[in-house]
Formats: C-alpha cells, structure tokens, sequence
C-alpha cells in the first residue's frame, strides 16, 4: 500500500512539474531578464553601501537621520522657477543684468566724479540700481536641467569688507540670500575690516538687525587686510562648508549645490565658481570666459589657460584646476581648518591664491572649477585705497608662499628680481612648516608634474630669450616711440617722445619685450599688444596677456623693419600721435619701427624658435569620421582646379579622406572633359572622381549631384580655386563627431588673385546678413574670442566651404533642389541647421585660402534675375514674419513667382523647426543693431557745399593708382537729388559720410592739419569713418571730439582737416537735405557708440 502511495505521488509530482514547465517555457526569456535585473540591483546595492561607508567622510553626521536610501543616490532639482520667472518680468536700471546708464546731468555732477574716485567703479550708478535686482543667467543651458544631492552639507557664506560701498555690498549680501535653497544656507558673516565710512557701522548694524537675520556683522578693531578677515570670519562660521566671497559680487541661478555637491562626494574638496564681469561702468553682466585652468608664471603673476580636451566633454561637470583665482570658493570647515586655514602671517593680501592652492593640491585634496556656479565681479577701474603698510607686502608674502611650499623651484621666482626679493623678510616660517610636515604634503616637482605640466612649458623657469626688446622707434619720427600712455588696459596706445636709452629705457611705459611667446609684452607688467579687429586702421591697445597668439600675435620683420600680423602691420599717425593697424605697404614709412635691441639671430629661427604656434599644440579625437570632398567647377582654369585638389591631398590625413568628388557643370573648356578624365586615371584614381553634367545646371545642382554619390560620413564642400592649409581637416571634424548636428566652416584667406600670395583675412567673425540680403560680418563677442583655436557659433555661413555630416544633410533635405545656379544657398542651409536643432560653427585652426575673382567671367545662365528667385524662396519658407523687411527693400525685384514651395515647407513642419523670430533673438540678437529692418533715417543726404566757396562741393574722385578719395568739384545745380552721383553723399545713420556713387566711406587717414580724406570700404565700426554736421556752426567734425573739421582748400581745391575754428567760413558747409531734430540730438539718434 505504502509502494502504491509513493509510487502516485511521484506521478502527480511528475504532472505537476510538466504543467509547470508547459507554462513557463513560453515565458523563459522574460524570467532570464527579470532574475538578471534583480541581480544587478543586489549589486548596486552592495556598492552603494561601500560608497557611503567609505566616501561621505565627516559629512555621515549630516546624513545620520537620513533615510539609506535618499543618503547617497537621489538627486533633486534646486531652481526657484517661480524666483527665475518674476526676475524675468523685473523691468527697472541694470535688472537682468543689462547695462544701465546716468542721465546727462547725473554723469557730468561732481557727487559722480566723487563716488567714483572713492570706488574706483560708478558708485552713483550703482545707487540707481536695485540691491535686489535680477540678473543675467550665464550658465550653459544644460546647468538648468541638473539636479544635485538631495542632501547637502550646509554653507555658511563669509564677505569681508573694507570701504566698500553701500549698494555694492547690500546687493552681494541680498544676492547670496536671493538665490540660495534656505536650507543650505546656514548664514552671512559680514567682515568689516576697519572701515572708516560712517555708514558701514551704525546704519549699517541697525539695518541687518531689522532686515537680515541670517547675517552677521563682525568688526575688526582696525585694518589687518583681506586674509586675517577671511580668518576672522571663517572662525565664527558654523556651517560644514566655508564659502568665502567677495563684496562686490552677485550671485548666479542655482549657484550654490554645484559648489557643494563635490565637497559632499570627496570632503577634500575645494570648488570655485565660474566669475563673470560686472561692467565697473555699466554693471552690465557679461561672461568672462567658460572656464580656464589657473596658473601662475614665475613672476608670480595668475594666469588661465585653456581646458585640456578631456574636460570639454560635459559643460556641467566640474573640472579640475591648479591654482584659484582668487577669493571666490567652498571649501569644507574641516579640511580648511586641517590645512591650518590661511598662513596667519600672510599680510593685507597677495599670494594667498597660491598658498591655499598649493597646499590643497599637495597636502591631498583636489580643486575644482564648477561650470554651473556663477558670480558676477566687479573689477574695478583702479584701486582707490591707499597702501596699509610702509614696506612691500606682497613681496613678503610671495616669499613666505615660496619659502614653504615651492621647494628647489622658489630660486626661479627669485631670480626674476633677485633685489626686491633679497630685501623681504619671510618671518616667522615655523609653524607653517610643521603643518607641512605633519600632514605629509607633496613635494612642490609632483605639483608641477601631476597637477600642472603646462607651466614648465607655457612658463619656463628660465625665461627664453626674446626677438627683441627694448623702446619701438617709430621711423617716420625717430623721436617718437610707442607708449602705453598710461591708460589701462583695452585703451590704445599711442606715440610720446622717446627716453633717452632705447635699448633699456627708463621710461617704464616705453619698455616692450617682443617674447618668445611670439607677442609683444609690456617689460613690467602684464600687458601684451592686443588688436581685436583687422580692419584698416584698427587701434593697437594693450590687454592682458593671454599666450595664446591670436590677436596677441606679432611678428618683426627687420628687412622692412614692420610689424606684421596676419596680413595687418603696425602703422601710425606722428601728428595725431595714434597707433593702429593697416593693410602692410613696404613703401609706407609710417609702417617702419625700429626695436631698442634686436636679437637678429633668433628672427631668422623665427620658425623653429619660440612658442609653438598654437594651432599646432592641439590634439584631435583619433576617431573623426571619413570624409567625402566635394568640388563643383565651372570653366575652371587647370592649374587652379589641380592645385585645389593637390593642397586637398597632400594637407589631410590620409586615414580621413574617403575620396574627392569633381563635378563638372557643363564646363565649356574642352581640357576639363577628357584630358581631366585621363589625368585622374593616371594620377589620382585612387582617390579622386570626376562627374560630368551634360549641361550647366547651376553650383548648387553640383553640389547635390556630388554629395548623393558621396559615400563618406561626413560632406565637405569646397570651391574649385581654393587651397587648404596644414592640418585644416580635424578642426572640421572634430565639432562633427562630438555632436553630428553640426555644421563647420573654415577661416576663408585671401589669395590675392594678381600675385597669388596669401593673405589673412582676419581673425575671424560671425556671419550675418543685411535685409538686402547681402552677406555681411558681426564682430566677435567676448565669449567668442576667449579661446583663440575654439570653434565658435556663427549665424550664417560665407559660402560654400563647409563641412556637414551626411545624415544630417539629408535629414534637413540638403539644398533646396528648386533654388537655380547660385545665390542665396548659404542663408536657406544657414536657417535650416539653427532653425531645426543644429549648430553650426567657424574653426579658427582650420584655414582654407580662396582666390576673389577681380571680377566674373560668366555670362549670366538665366533671362530672368533667378538670384532674387532664390532669395524669394528662402524668405517665403523660413523667414516668417521677417520676410516682409527683404521685400520692403526693393518690392520691384520681388515682385517674381518664387515657384513651388510645398515640398520645403513640408519638411520644416515635419522636422518642428523652431521660427525665425527665435533666429534672431537667440542665434544672432546683435544682428538689428548692425542691420535693423527698417533702416533709419540719414541725418543728411545731398550735395555738400562749402559756404566760403559757394560754387565748390564735395566730390568723389578716382585717382591714378586706383585710390578713391574726397576732393572739391564745381557744385551741380540740385543740392538735394545731384544729378551727377560723384556729388551725392550720405550722413547715414552709422554716423559715417558715404559716397553714393561708389558705397564706400570718408575716410580720415591721418588725424593731422592739412590731411586730405580718402574713400575706403564702409567698415561700420565708427573710428576713423565718423562724423556728425553742427547745425549751429555748419562744422562737419571727425569723430565725437570736437578737435578737427573739414575745411575748404578752395585755392587747389582739396578737402582737408584743420582744428576746429567755428569763426572759419571755409569750415562751413551746406548739406542738400537735412534731418534738423536727428542732428541736434546726434548723441540720442543713429547707431550705438562703439568703445
């Protein structure tokens, strides 16, 4: 019975676990995923569990009553949107951070002048503007999507202070507690450092005793500097992090959790925010930069230098750097406190930068830059407080720094001025030392060598012999040289009568070092000649040095003894005592300077000597895609068209190029039909093709006929007389295989198409367009120039020389196939990659040099004007509301049918393109200012008739050599419409003088008596091209000064300048036409001033 028992319930146990398997084979996969997912959470668990035990350090305290789960792993959004969005609908002076301004009779008042000398920055401004004001959102956008640590160790925020002003110091304190979650503020310890301004003591405590209670006023009992009242403040804090600031300062969205969130992962953590500039003058907001590395060379002087690639990835995350800028940063109370805080003994200020960095990095922390904290600086015009000490502190302090913490490399600090130094007492360095000692530092090699290698390189220890130094003679008048004139940086230079030694000159402000850097850098100082625009007649200022070249690069030419850059020389104006750049002329003796002391030698290595030229020094991805290059061409000449494909070749990395495409668009010229096709099957069929259409079909047909045969991943279009520069392809490249929506454009030289020479055609710019949709340029924007080799967005393409991935080509439907032979593909292909979630950049390392036709041989393929066809099409299908400003411009000419136009608005529907009004607000907001759509009214227009020779007007004139210039013509009968246009000019509302006839500009040469005007391209960018007419005076004067004015040769009928002499009736002029209310109110009216 028992056998009979056991033996059923084994066959029941058999049917069970076949049903069982009948039902879940069906499901075995689904069973695979679900053990696997569980697994791996078992895992994650176990990890996290390590994590927390071992990583939250002394901040487990602030977690213990926090449940395990949210302790480590979850992330909250800090924003205060409903903060942001009210701050947005905030209108009053300077709010959103934009630039503010006095009334006329505010800025000329003495409490102006007063408050500045007091501040050193517009104090009365500042007034203006609310304490509580909202400001510019710098960040980059993907800060606004990031979360942070739920849990975060609370800040207390230490200000220390000293003469500062009111409603520069409420306005940092309300900044801080505006924009900071309550719950990791624990408070703001204010430090008066021995203030003498009566308001900053009993005002100023009876107003945080009624309006803040999170702040803390403390005082020191007289001035001690900067560093003891950081120490004073830190000592009262109670917070687990130290944030110490500034009391000028104003704090970014958001800005505290990306300075906490490192600290609360690694508690050896110091974190700076990224700081922007407070206009001292404006208080606008502008962007200094997207973060640098902080170094230092051996003079002591901060220096930043460029990201290394690997800290580009993410324009959110924390980057680490070797020494801080200055006083801005977070720091954990107990790790500050385990470095012994600040060394004590440091004086006032200076070089405790240094002293904290190099001991966070060598004692076992780390520092961080976090791209996502924000401040706002005021940088002031100058110090205005008096030395607190009778001796040199600074020096004292950079010694002590040395002394303890730099080992064998602090003789390299000396020995740059070996007196100054042996006259420093250090102090007492003791108990600074056995801090060192115990905590078991770094030697200051591994500092150089782990976390700072680019300084060996950037900032030798033993500094390499210059080009040459000395005082810069100018050789139109040898007893002029260049001077700084003592004006600050950004302010131009100027010439001053030379010091008497010209190799070593006494006169600080004549003493130039053309470094190896490959600049010219001020002897004592920080300064470097800076050009920020190559157009003719551009000021040479003098700026911070950045190593970078760019628009710091210089080089002397001894044989012509000029100072070239980029196509530019150095050139001058004796009587007006003004240096500037101009197009470089060997005969031009005002081009011609001569250095105190010329190392001849190392000018001929100039190749091989010196700093590297800094396109060189960068590394590319090692996996860029495959590249397909596309070169339409029409009757081109052979040997152009060859060494367009030869400099293609010879100039790209082979493991990039996947095949060069020619496409022949019905040429005429019978040696590019079959002898082409001969020469690339012998010579370069390995890589090379050549397509043929049977007749021509327009550039932009070409393209698309290359480009859908193109096999590569990405596009590069290219024109046939063009000749690539060295390594000019992973620029390109690069930008592409980051993010494939993007499309790039090479820096476009000049070959000069009589000599075939190169010429730089500057130093970049963005792409734009005037409403008559001609191509035109916007200049730089700071953030776009504080990397010299960084690509930089541009609204608009300059042509056909491009590079684009071939998924999103297509995906944005290539060219439009309906626009007809060339015109208006830059702006339709422009539109579309911002319009519809692209990018498009210029890459200043890649470098394409393009022959300008003197002028175009073809004759015109089309009876009809297909170019306003295609602008029409454009217009109509991406340019909105927008479009009505082109038409407006010539309704004639738009008048023609723009053909189909469903197909393309189909695919901007179905690619949810965002409108052309976002266009213009975020891609190019400045473009209105430069091009607005409707344009203003001139100030005057006509004939110009002088009132002491009443039959002598204006003219322009061609010369011999080809020059364009101003002279005096018997006038014609109508002033107001001149039938003959040499006698029509224009004051427009750019402020300038232009000549109907040719579209050019008065120009002022030479600001001296007895100069002459000449006609050049409109450049407007004001400068040597602005006037304004008197109505009261009849005068017309150069520029807003009123120190020169045109005035009538009527003997040799010539136009010259002359000082200003209202009694003069030679100086007198009558314009045609007249907009007497602009004129009178010339300053309100017309395009904004440019610095």
């Amino acid at each position: 019975m028992d056998d009979k028992l056991h033996k059923a319930r084994k066959a029941r146990l058999r049917t069970i676990i076949r049903t069982t398997v009948k039902i879940l084979y069906p499901l075995r996969y689904l069973l695979l995923i679900i053990t696997t997912v569980i697994l791996v959470l078992l895992f994650r668990q176990q990890q996290r569990q390590q994590v927390f035990e071992s990583g939250l350090g002394h901040f487990g305290e602030h977690f213990k009553d926090v449940p395990y789960r949210n302790r480590v792993t979850e992330k909250i959004d800090y924003h205060n949107y409903e903060q942001i969005q009210n701050d947005l609908n905030r209108v009053g002076p300077g709010e959103q951070g934009k630039p503010a301004t006095l009334s006329p009779e505010e800025s000329d008042s003495e409490r102006r002048k007063e408050l500045y000398y007091q501040n050193g920055f517009n104090a009365l401004l500042s007034d203006n503007i609310s304490i509580n004001r909202s400001i510019a959102d710098l960040r980059h956008p993907s800060c606004k999507l990031k979360s942070y640590l739920s849990h975060l160790p609370v800040a207390s925020v230490v200000v220390p202070f000293y003469e500062e002003h009111w409603s520069t110091l409420l306005r940092t304190v309300y900044s801080v507690l505006n924009r900071s979650p309550p719950h990791l503020l624990k408070e703001v310890i204010i430090v008066d450092d021995g203030s003498t301004k009566e308001f900053l003591h009993e005002k100023l405590e009876d107003y945080v005793k009624r309006h803040l209670p999170k702040v803390k006023l403390i005082r020191q009992p007289e001035r001690t500097g900067l560093i003891k009242a950081r120490l004073a403040g830190a000592r009262v804090a109670t917070g687990e992090v130290i944030v110490f600031l500034d009391s000028h300062t104003e704090a970014g969205y958001n800005w505290l959790p990306p300075l906490l969130e490192p600290i609360a992962e690694n508690p050896k953590t110091c974190v700076c925010p990224l700081i922007d500039v407070i206009n001292d003058q404006t208080f606008d907001v502008h962007p200094q930069d997207e973060g640098g590395r902080g170094l230092f060379d051996w003079t002591f002087h901060y220096k930043r230098i460029l990201l290394k690639n690997e800290h580009r990835i993410s324009p959110t995350e924390p980057f680490p750097s070797p020494v801080m800028a200055g006083g801005l940063f977070a720091i954990g109370a107990d790790f500050f406190w385990e470095l012994g805080g600040y060394d004590e003994e440091l004086d006032i200020w200076g070089a405790e930068q240094y002293e904290i960095s190099f001991k966070i990095w060598q004692c076992g922390g780390r520092m961080l830059d976090a791209p996502c904290s924000r401040f706002g600086h005021i940088y002031r015009s100058y110090s205005p407080f008096p030395n607190s000490r009778k001796y040199d502190f600074i020096t004292r302090n950079h010694k002590r720094v040395a002394e303890i913490w730099m080992d064998e490399y602090k003789q390299y600090i000396y020995d740059r001025d070996p007196e100054r130094y042996a006259k420093a007492d250090a102090g007492d360095m003791s108990k600074m030392k056995a801090i060192r000692e115990r905590l078991n530092c770094k030697p200051f090699k591994w500092f150089l060598e782990e976390v700072a290698p680019e300084i060996i390189e950037l900032y030798p220890p033993v500094e390499p012999e210059p080009f040459a130094s000395g005082a810069i003679q100018n050789m139109a008048d040898p007893s002029l040289c260049i001077d700084t004139m003592q004006r600050g940086r950004g302010k131009p230079i100027g010439l001053y009568p030379c010091t008497d030694n010209l190799a070593t000159p006494t006169n600080r402000n004549q003493y130039f070092v053309h470094s190896w850097h490959r600049d010219i850098q001020l002897k004592h100082g920080e300064e470097c000649f800076d050009v920020p625009d190559n157009k003719a007649r551009s000021m040479v200022t003098v700026f911070t040095c950045h190593m970078h070249q760019g628009n710091q690069f210089f080089r002397y030419d001894h044989k012509s003894q000029q100072i070239k850059r980029n196509g530019v020389c150095i050139d001058s104006d004796p009587q007006a005592k003004e240096v500037f750049v101009n197009p470089c002329d060997t005969n031009s003796v005002t081009q011609r300077w001569k250095f105190g002391s010329v190392n001849l030698k190392l000018l001929k290595q100039w190749q091989t000597y010196g700093a590297k030229f800094i396109c060189h020094r960068i590394n590319y991805s090692q996996n860029l895609p495959k590249t397909s290059i596309i070169v339409p061409f029409y009757d081109e000449h052979w040997t152009t068209l060859l060494r367009t494909v030869y400099s293609i070749i010879h100039r790209t990395p082979p493991a990039l190029l996947k095949e060069i495409i020619l496409v022949d668009d019905g040429s005429e010229k019978q040696f590019l039909k079959q002898r082409l096709d001969d020469y690339v099957a012998k010579h370069l069929k390995h890589l090379v093709r050549v397509i043929h259409h049977r007749e021509r079909s327009g550039l932009i047909t070409a393209r698309l006929t290359g480009a859908k045969i193109a096999t590569g991943e990405v596009l590069l279009f290219l024109d046939s007389h063009v000749e690539a520069g060295i390594n000019w392809l992973p620029p390109l490249l690069e930008p592409i295989a980051q993010d494939y929506r993007t499309c790039v454009c090479p820096f476009i030289d000049v070959i000069k198409d009589d000599t075939f020479a190169f010429v730089a055609q500057d130093e970049g710019a963005r792409g734009a367009f005037d409403w008559n949709m001609l191509y035109k340029r916007l200049p730089l924007r700071p953030e776009d120039q504080a990397d010299p080799t960084k690509p930089f967005p541009s609204p608009v393409m300059a042509g056909g020389l491009f590079a684009i991935s071939a998924k999103f080509f297509w995906e944005l439907g290539g060219y439009d196939e309906q626009l007809e032979i060339w015109g208006a593909e830059q702006y339709e292909l422009s539109f579309k990659i911002w319009m519809c979630g692209g990018r498009m950049f210029d890459a200043p390392c890649s470098r394409v040099g393009h022959i300008y036709r003197s002028y175009s041989p073809f004759p015109n393929a089309k009876p009809y004007d297909f170019v306003a066809k295609n602008h029409k099409r454009v217009a109509e299908v991406w340019m909105d509301e927008y479009k009505k400003f082109v038409y407006a411009r010539d309704p004639t000419k738009y008048a023609i049918d723009a053909g189909d136009l469903s197909k393309m608005k189909q695919l901007r529907r179905k690619l949810n393109c965002k409108p052309f009004r976002w266009f213009m607000t975020e891609v190019a907001p400045d473009l209105v200012d430069h091009y607005p759509t409707v344009e203003p009214e001139d100030f005057a227009s006509g004939a110009i008739q002088n009132v002491a020779y009443e039959n002598l007007c204006l003219e322009e004139y061609d010369g011999s050599t080809g020059e364009k210039r101003i002279i005096l013509g018997l006038c014609v009968n109508n002033k107001s419409f001149p039938e003959r246009t040499e006698q029509h000019f224009r004051m427009t509302w750019r402020r300038d003088i232009k000549a109907v006839r040719s579209s050019q500009c008065a120009d002022v040469f030479h600001h001296s008596v007895g100069a002459g005007l000449q006609l050049f391209p409109c450049h407007n960018q004001q400068g040597n091209q602005m006037f304004r007419y008197d109505v009261d005076t009849k005068q017309i004067i150069v520029g807003k000064s009123k120190t020169f004015c045109f005035e009538a040769d009527g003997k040799n009928r010539k136009l010259i300048l002359n000082h200003c002499n209202s009694n003069a009736e030679s100086q007198r002029w009558r314009m045609g036409q007249m907009n007497v209310e602009r004129l009178k109110n010339w300053t309100k009216y017309g395009a904004k001033f440019h610095s």
